[in-house]
């Protein structure tokens, strides 16, 4: 592809749209436009005479946090929309290295974070149909996130969990050891006992969940009962439950599978 960024030839056709000689520039236009379309349909929402009606009878605190949701998803559209169209290699350096300072600047780092993290809350809520394709999204808000900042150890400890959802046990536990040598965090760990668990490391699952038993003693109990119920073990893991409901009352589904260890 060429690279002279000077030299851009503009078609017009009979229908008056812009048409550009690079198909590459043409992406990038056509991209833009579709963006402003979007940003003035969510303006119109916003002027409209039924929303001016509701919004008193609205809970400020929620809508904060709708609007705010509106809004991330569209910078994730937009964040998108870069990632797709223009691929790092063709980009000049001169561009480049501005726009990540820029970033930084702007802390966005923290911002990708906290997008990673909704889309998995959403995840949990069942409010989505396509959980692969999100939990590869996080992953790449994660990877973002570390990019600009490699000292984060949460952006690690998100990137772990989307991980764990699709199944890449490795390399979430790597995730999971890079949050730990960025900081001493309980989630970290209680993740990689999880991970463990699923990957069916029994003995390490153990092990782990025993070395947080004085930070966390419930989590930890529980985490174990879970880990003896898949290795059918079921008397050790009915006294773990038994252990864990003595400091706090247990879920519905972790009392659901208690009582089936217990039959």
């Amino acid at each position: 592809m060429s690279k002279d960024w000077e030299d851009i030839n503009v078609n017009r056709r009979n229908n008056d749209k812009v048409v550009f000689e690079s198909q590459f520039v043409q992406s990038i236009y056509d991209g833009i436009g579709f963006l402003k379309d979007q940003t003035t349909e969510i303006l119109k929402e916003i002027d409209s005479t039924e929303f001016k009606q509701n919004i008193d009878e609205m809970d400020v605190q929620q809508f904060g946090e709708t609007a705010f949701n509106h809004f991330s998803d569209f910078a994730d559209d937009l964040s998108k929309f870069k990632d797709n169209v223009i691929n790092k290699d063709e980009v000049p350096d001169f561009i480049k290295d501005p726009a990540r300072e820029a970033k930084i600047a702007l802390n966005r780092d923290v911002d990708y974070i906290r997008t990673a993290k909704r889309k998995l809350d959403n995840m949990e809520s069942d409010e989505l149909a396509d959980a692969q394709e999100e939990n590869l999204r996080v992953v790449q808000l994660c990877d973002k996130s570390i990019d600009l900042n490699d000292k984060n150890p949460e952006a690690y400890y998100v990137k772990g969990l989307a991980l764990t959802n699709l199944e890449m046990y490795d390399e979430a536990i790597e995730e999971f050891i890079n949050s730990l040598a960025l900081e001493d965090n309980v989630e970290s760990k209680l993740a990689i006992a999880n991970v463990n668990r699923l990957n069916k490391d029994f003995n390490d699952a153990i092990n782990v969940y025993d070395s947080v038993s004085d930070e966390v003693p419930f989590e930890a109990l529980k985490g174990k009962a879970y880990v003896y119920y898949d290795w059918q073990k079921y008397g050790q893991a009915s006294k773990a439950f038994s252990e864990a409901n003595d400091i706090e009352a247990l879920d519905e589904e972790s009392k659901k599978i208690w009582d089936e260890c217990s039959a």
